[in-house]
Parts: C-alpha cells; structure tokens; sequence
C-alpha cells in the first residue's frame, strides 16, 4: 500500500473528515476535508502531466507552507515521478549542489494562484537508477565532498507511518485527531512528522505558527483554543516556551508533545510538563529508516522519561567499541533495521557501505540500554552538528569555506549554544585579502542558507591542527576554538 492509496481511502471512508487545516498567516482559516485532498491532487496531476512531468522523472519540489503542497506532492507520487524535497530555505549553494547531484530534471514550486509550475532543467550526465519502488530522494547534507541523499521508498514510508501510529497509542492510551505543526516547512523531517504521518493516525493537521519568540508568549493559548492533542517540537522550541508561555486553560484531553532532533533537557521536559499539563516525550529517528523510530516512555505518575523508550518502528542493538553486540544493560553505538530502512544514499557507494551494513543502519550515535531495554542517546560518533532540528555536516561548512577567496584553511567546531547545538568556523586567511569575520558569515549564509551556517567565525593566523593523516585534529580544533573565543 502505498500512501496516494492511504488517502484515497480515508477519502472514501470520511469524505468530508477534516484533515487540514491553518492557523498561520496568510492562509489562517483555510480548511480541506480527505476528499478536498485526494481531489486536488487528482487535478494537480493532470495539470503537472501536462507541463511534462511523469513517471520516471525525477522532480524537486520546493518545500513551501502552502495548502497545495500536500497535494502536490500526492499528484506528484500518482505520476509515479521520484521526488527531490528542497528546502525553500538553502543558500543557492546547496540548492544547485542537491538539484545536480539527484540529476533532478524538474524544479516545481506551488501556489494557491496558478497552481503548481513545473520549471525544466538541465542536467548533465548518466543519472545512476533507483529501485522501481523509489518515492523519493531525501538529502540529510548538501556537502559537496560527500553528499547523502536517502533513497527511501513507498513501502519505507508505509510502514514507518503505520507502525509509528499503533507504537504510540499503544505508549499514550490514545489516539491523537489533532495534530500540531509548529515548524517551518523545510524537509522531509517536518514534512513526514507533521503531515504525512497524520494520515496513518487518521488525525487532522492544523498548521500553527511557528513556535518562535513572537508567538511564545500565547502558544499554549492557541493549542488549547484548538484542542490539539498531538504537537511536535524541537528542544529549542521547547526552552523557549519554558521561559515564555503563558498559562492556559488546559484543554479535555492531555497533549502529547514529542521532541526531537536530540534530547530534551530533564528540567525543561519536568517543567513543560508541570506547567502546561503536557505529556513531553524524547522522540528519536533519522531519514536513514524513514521516520522516528522511538517515542519515549512514560513513568509510574504518566509523566515522560528522558530516555527514547523501547523502539517502536524498528528493531535496534548496540555495538561496543570492540565490535561485539552485547545484551542487556549496556552502551554502545546504536544501530537500527527492520522494513523501514532505507535502499541506501543515492550516488554514494562509499557512504552507503559505511552505513548501511548488512540490514542494519550505523547511526552513529552512542546509547545506553537499561534492563528493561529503554535506551538513552548519550553523545554521537559523528562529526555532526544538529542546529535547530537540521543535520549539519562539519565537512559542509569547511568545504564551503574553502571556496571564497582568501580562505586557507578552515575547521568546523561544534558550539553550545542556548539549550541546543550550533556551528562555529575557525578560518585561516591570508592577511592580505582584507577578510573579515562578517564578511565570511554573509558570504556563507549566501551559499548554505541562515538555517545551515556558522553562528560565530574566528579568524586566525595560526596553522589549524591537523592529524598525521592531514585531517582536521577535532579535539584540537575545540581546543583553539576555546583560547580564541572565550
């Protein structure tokens, strides 16, 4: 089953079931049924056929918060098309590294006005094949030195969103009709948790505003005027309500809220849910097996824990350092299979064989397990940086770098910053070209994008250590990060 099939029969189960609607500007107010869905993107498709797109092609669609986007991307999968989700937000950079590298041969963009455009593009080269089964081609990373578009399929996303729906009623007690979408529209993560799951749980969607400092203070007021039962957040948003919501009547049934990206700080998961009534749960997954794959778990009292629980979508172990797959209470790398892994990164063997082993999905993050088989994430292996609920590659911000003129070296660095993570550069220039740290940030918020570039760059005239190999010494690139930015 696929999810175009999933729709069509909510569509003729509950026509006029309400499954989307917005509280945020400029659409506030506009609502679609199952049926306003599934009929649109009948008529979406036969408009894109007749702007040439069909089965075999390969679109990119530009991630917009757009009432027709939904169905576009349904009209897209009933054309049997693979699609490419870009972030409307990327740096040019980026945006014309993942069209190029996915050899996307369509840009299509939505609109309530003219409906969707499908603009042709150029692409060069043999565009190696995917698996007949293929729905589309998720970047985790723009990096040109390595770049990692998830191949993930119709079955993938199916059972992901199906097993996802039973594991969480099955923690809660209930199942959710309300769901919450607090985040920008910017990839598959959003997409996937905030609109096509909600299918599998057969809940409406209702768009909010984005949960930032100028909607804060009355959050909880409209989740409450909405009676949502269901809301994802990322930990940033999460402290930001800690120290800003206010109170708010709270509503006849308990709202779950899952958190994800990395895990929530105890005391603001604790005051969350003191406060608002909340039921905070630590979700986790990654592209790589399609969806989260845990939900957390719930304490004696019903109040969520601060391990990721049992997992739900997936089957996991934990690696030691020396190889071996130890049982019960443990720590280790966590690694993930079952039918919801991906077929593997899109034209990158290498990557593909270093994570994908034998069924099983590397992820390189560290996890204990307690002996009633929770597991808690505990730090990660990779050089890796989650900024705002986005996956930033420390290479992607060094090769990028090392494009301006002027730049001889640079080194990434992993930056605390509030209750999250974020990026910081130390870039080694040549006194004579006349850089400054401003005019690095700005040419690099240019090529990645706001979202995906360094808060903070440090120049310097010091050699950047390296290893004996010439990698970057990360260890001691934390080290001078430090002595020069304290």
């Amino acid at each position: 089953m696929s999810l175009t099939a999933l729709y069509d029969d909510l569509a003729r189960a509950n026509a006029a079931g309400q499954a989307l609607a917005f509280a945020r500007q400029p659409y506030a107010g506009h609502r679609m049924t199952w049926a306003d869905i599934v009929v649109r993107s009948h008529a979406l498709a036969r408009d894109l056929a007749g702007q040439g797109v069909g089965q075999g092609h390969r679109p990119a669609l530009l991630l917009k918060d757009d009432p027709d986007l939904l169905p576009t991307l349904l009209a897209l999968w009933r054309l049997r098309a693979v699609v490419v989700p870009v972030d409307a937000e990327w740096g040019e950079g980026l945006r014309d590294h993942v069209l190029g590298h996915s050899r996307a041969d369509f840009l299509v963009t939505v609109g309530r006005e003219g409906g969707p455009s499908a603009t042709a593009l150029e692409r060069s080269g043999d565009r190696p094949p995917v698996p007949p089964d293929t729905a589309m081609i998720s970047y985790t990373s723009g990096s040109t030195a390595d770049p990692k578009g998830v191949v993930l399929g119709h079955a993938h996303l199916m059972h992901a969103y199906q097993t996802a729906a039973r594991g969480l009623s099955d923690l809660t007690g209930t199942r959710p009709s309300r769901f919450g979408c607090a985040l920008r529209m910017s990839g598959l993560g959003v997409l996937g948790m905030n609109y096509l799951w909600a299918a599998a749980l057969g809940a409406e969607v209702v768009v909010l505003p984005v949960a930032e400092l100028a909607s804060a203070g009355s959050f909880f007021q409209l989740v409450s005027q909405q009676q949502l039962d269901l809301l994802y957040l990322v930990p940033a948003q999460a402290e930001l309500l800690m120290r800003t919501a206010a109170q708010a009547r709270p509503s006849a049934r308990r709202c779950v809220c899952i958190c994800g990206s990395s895990p929530l700080r105890p005391l603001v998961q604790a005051s969350l849910q003191d406060r608002f009534g909340l039921l905070m749960l630590n979700g986790y997954g990654l592209t790589e097996v399609a969806f989260a794959a845990f939900f957390g778990s719930v304490d004696a009292a019903g109040k969520g824990r601060p391990d990721i629980g049992k997992p739900v979508t997936v089957a996991a172990r934990l690696r030691a350092a020396d190889g071996a797959l130890p049982s019960g209470e443990t720590e280790g790398e966590l690694e993930l299979t079952g039918p919801c892994v991906a077929f593997g990164y899109y034209d990158n063997p290498a990557a593909t064989e270093a994570v994908f082993r034998d069924g099983w999905v590397r992820t390189g993050d560290l996890a204990r397990r307690d002996a009633q088989g929770r597991y808690q994430i505990t730090g990660r292996l990779k050089d890796v940086v989650l900024k705002g609920g986005f996956t930033v590659y420390l290479a992607e911000i060094e090769d990028a770098a090392m494009k301006l003129d002027g730049v001889l070296d640079a080194a990434a660095v992993r930056i605390e910053y509030g209750a999250g993570e974020d990026l910081g550069l130390l870039v080694r220039a040549d006194q004579s070209s006349g850089l400054t740290e401003n005019g690095v940030r700005d040419a690099l918020h240019r090529m990645l994008g706001r979202s995906r570039s360094p808060r903070r760059i440090a120049l310097t005239d010091r050699e950047l250590p390296r290893t004996g190999n010439l990698k970057i010494d990360r260890r001691a690139a934390a080290q001078l990060w430090e002595a020069l930015c304290s």
